[in-house]
C-alpha cells in the first residue's frame, strides 16, 4: 500500500506565480499473513490524519515501490524486516528514501537502516508525528538535483552518501561496535550501499575525507594487523629464548649446599623436596634452601626469565609481529563539510584523486571569495602595469589513477615544489581548476605547467595530461564579464 501526499511549491517567472504539484507518496511493505488487520488499521490512521491537518489532506494510495517517497515497513520477523531494509538501502534509487519501521515487537537494538521506529500498537499521535517528520526529509530527497550519468557506479555511491547526510537533520555518520567487522565497527548504511564486507566501507569514507567533503571526529583507535590491517590480533607471551608458547610461572628454589637453583617441580617429591642434583632431602627453608622469587619458565628449552616477550599473532591472515610494528587506526564519525555540503547540493564529485591531493596541498578558496580576488588583481594590474595570470586547467590520465601511499607522497611534493604559496585556486563547476599566479606572466605561468608535467611523468606509470589555458590579466582588452566568458 502506498499512501501520497500532494503538495504545492511556489515558482516566480516573468508573468508572476505558478504553482507546480508535486507528489510524496509513502509506501507501505506489509507481510502476507498480517496484510488485512495492518493495511486497514494504519489506512485509518492516515484517513484521521486527513481530517485533522491540511498538510496531509492530499493522503492518496498507490502499489508502485518505485514512485514511493517514503517506505513504512510492518516488521513481524525480524529477519524479513532486516532483508527488506538491505534491499531499499542496497538499491540507488531507494538508498535516500526514508524509511519508518513498524515493529510488532520491539527489538532489543534497533538498526540504523531505517530512519524513524514505532512499535506496535502505535498511538495515532506517535503516528502522524513521525510521518510529518520523515515527509520532511522526503521533500528534501525531492529537491535534489539530477545526478549526470559520467559521475560513475563508485562516485553515485559517494554521492548518495553525502546526499543521505544532507537530507537528514542529524547529518552525522556514527559507527556500531561490531566484532565481524574487520576494524571492530561499522557503518551499516554504507556497507549495504557499497556492497562489501563489513568494515570495508570504511575506507570509502575516508576517502571522502581525504576529499574534504567530510569532516571526522575521534571516537576510539583500534590496534590493527600490518599485513591485512584487522582487528583480531591475539597477543601472547611467548620464551625469549626460544620463542615458544609453552611457558609458565613457578617458585625458584636454592639449595645452599649443592648451589644448584632449579623450580619447584624438580625439588618436589609428593611433600618431600629432594635436590635433584645431589640428591639431599631439603627440610628447613633458610636452613637448608631458600625460595629467592618467582620467575617465568619455558618448558621446551628450559631457560627461566623474569620477564616474558610479548608478541602479536593475527588471527585473519596468522602472521606474527612485535607490538611496536603494529600501526592504531583511527575510528571516526562523520559530518558533511562546506564542500561535501555543496557537492550533495550541486550532484556533483569534485575533481579527481589528483584534484583532491591538490587541493589539500595548496587549499582552494570558495569561488565567491576567489572571484573577489580575480577582481582586486585585474585592478591592480591595470593600475600599477603589473603581470599576473590566471589559468584554466585539468588533470587527466590515460589509465588507472596510481592510489599507493607513496604516489600521493611524492605527488604533493611535486605541487609543493611546483606552485607558490601567493598562488591562488579555486575549482569550477565543471571540474577543471583555477589559479592565479601573481606578479607572474603567461611565459613563466607556462613554465610552471612544463615543470609540473615533467615532474610528475617521473613519479607516475600512467602518464599525465596536462590541458590548460592562460589568461593575461593585464589586458586591456577584456573585462571581467570578458574573463568570466572565457573561464566557462
Amino acid at each position: 500500500m502506498l499512501i501520497s501526499e500532494e503538495k504545492n511549491v511556489t515558482t516566480v517567472t516573468a508573468s508572476g506565480i505558478n504553482r507546480i504539484e508535486l507528489d510524496t507518496r509513502i509506501h507501505l511493505f506489509l507481510m502476507p499473513q498480517e496484510t488485512d488487520r495492518i493495511f486497514k488499521a494504519l489506512q485509518g490512521f492516515c484517513e484521521d490524519l486527513k481530517l485533522e491537518s491540511n498538510e496531509f489532506n492530499q493522503l492518496t494510495l498507490t502499489e508502485e515501490l518505485d514512485l514511493a517517497d517514503l517506505t513504512i515497513l510492518y516488521i513481524k520477523d525480524a529477519t524479513w524486516g532486516s532483508d527488506k531494509m538491505k534491499q531499499l538501502r542496497s538499491e540507488p534509487k531507494h538508498f535516500l528514501k526514508p524509511i519508518l519501521a513498524v515493529y510488532e515487537q520491539a527489538p532489543d537494538n534497533f538498526t540504523e537502516l531505517v530512519d524513524l521506529n514505532l512499535t506496535w500498537p502505535v498511538l495515532q499521535s506517535d503516528f502522524g508525528v513521525k510521518v510529518k517528520e520523515l515527509l520532511k526529509v522526503a521533500s528534501n530527497v525531492q529537491d535534489l538535483i539530477a545526478v549526470p550519468n559520467s559521475i560513475g557506479d563508485t562516485g553515485l555511491k559517494k554521492l548518495l552518501i553525502l546526499r543521505h547526510l544532507y537530507t537528514r537533520e542529524s547529518g552525522i555518520l556514527i559507527p556500531t561496535r561490531n566484532h565481524l567487522s574487520s576494524v571492530g565497527y561499522s557503518f551499516p548504511t554504507a556497507q549495504i550501499l557499497f556492497n562489501v564486507k563489513s568494515g570495508e566501507e570504511v575506507a570509502f569514507l575516508e576517502e571522502l575525507e581525504e576529499s574534504q567533503l567530510l569532516t571526522s571526529k575521534l571516537i576510539d583507535k583500534v590496534n590493527i594487523c600490518p599485513f591485512c590491517e584487522h582487528t583480531q590480533i591475539n597477543f601472547r607471551e611467548i620464551c625469549p629464548h626460544c620463542r615458544s608458547l609453552n611457558i609458565s610461572e613457578e617458585t625458584t628454589i636454592h639449595h645452599f649446599r649443592c648451589a644448584y637453583i632449579g623450580r619447584d617441580s624438580e625439588f618436589r617429591h609428593g611433600l618431600n623436596l629432594t635436590c635433584p642434583k645431589c640428591s639431599r632431602e631439603l627440610r628447613h627453608i633458610g636452613v637448608d634452601y631458600d625460595k629467592p622469587s618467582e620467575v617465568m619458565w619455558c618448558n621446551d628449552c628450559n631457560q627461566n626469565f623474569s620477564e616474558p616477550l610479548l608478541s602479536c599473532y593475527c588471527l585473519a591472515c596468522a602472521k606474527t609481529f612485535p607490538p611496536e610494528n603494529m600501526p592504531i587506526k583511527r575510528i571516526n564519525k562523520y559530518t558533511l563539510s562546506q564542500d561535501g555540503i555543496r557537492a550533495a547540493e550541486e550532484g556533483v564529485l569534485p575533481g579527481s584523486g589528483l584534484i583532491n591531493i591538490l587541493k589539500k596541498e595548496v587549499g582552494f578558496y570558495k569561488r565567491e571569495v576567489f572571484m573577489e580576488m580575480l577582481r582586486i588583481e585585474v585592478f591592480r594590474c591595470r593600475r600599477y602595469k603589473y603581470k599576473s595570470t590566471l589559468s584554466k586547467f585539468n588533470l587527466g590520465s590515460a589509465g588507472e589513477i596510481p592510489t599507493s601511499r607513496k604516489f600521493k607522497n611524492d605527488f604533493a611534493a611535486v605541487i609543493n615544489q611546483t606552485f607558490r604559496t601567493t598562488d591562488l585556486f579555486t575549482d569550477s563547476r565543471s571540474g577543471e581548476i583555477l589559479v592565479i599566479f601573481t606578479n607572474t606572466d603567461t611565459a613563466n605561468a607556462k613554465i610552471a605547467f612544463s615543470r609540473l608535467k615533467t615532474s610528475i611523468d617521473q613519479i607516475a606509470i600512467t602518464k599525465i595530461k596536462i590541458d590548460y589555458d592562460l589568461f593575461d590579466l593585464a589586458a586591456q582588452d577584456d573585462s571581467m564579464e570578458g574573463i568570466w566568458e572565457k573561464l566557462n
